[in-house]
């Protein structure tokens, strides 16, 4: 008695222990969406990317806009953030060539306290921002760099 396995079994074991690895879809850690605004002194902060970390996973992102409002990413296909504490550090980027050329330069203040902010809170391993991510979804997070 002979068994005859098709040419195309290998590759569907395969593909199956693939997905069972790796997950298929939105699978991963829960997140919630996350909105808010960044400010110092009251006010608006703009044009700052704004780092969520949590103490185990991945980071979220988001950058301000002229208002200081923004919304977090988890991952190119999700928003938001995994809930838990967080520790916040940011950064400034510049929004344009002429941005970078003053920055290359010593010359780019996006901000009148930039140096300020960023030496409090421009690290991970430094920053004292931290924030807890709640179950609710959507909520609003308010970051103060004063």
């Amino acid at each position: 008695m002979r068994i005859r396995l098709s040419a195309s079994l290998p590759w569907g074991l395969a593909l199956g222990l693939v997905g069972v690895l790796f997950g298929c879809g939105d699978a991963g850690p829960r997140t919630v969406q996350v909105n808010g605004t960044v400010t110092r002194a009251g006010k608006p902060v703009a044009h700052v990317m704004l780092h969520f970390s949590p103490e185990s996973g991945r980071a979220s992102w988001g950058s301000s806009d002229e208002q200081g409002n923004f919304s977090l990413r988890f991952d190119k296909k999700r928003e938001g953030a995994v809930v838990g504490s967080h520790r916040v550090y940011v950064e400034f980027r510049p929004q344009s060539v002429r941005e970078e050329e003053l920055m290359s330069r010593g010359q780019w203040s996006p901000h009148p306290d930039y140096k300020a902010i960023v030496e409090k809170y421009g690290s991970l391993a430094g920053t004292p921002l931290k924030v807890e991510v709640g179950p609710e979804d959507p909520q609003t997070i308010t970051i103060k760099l004063d």
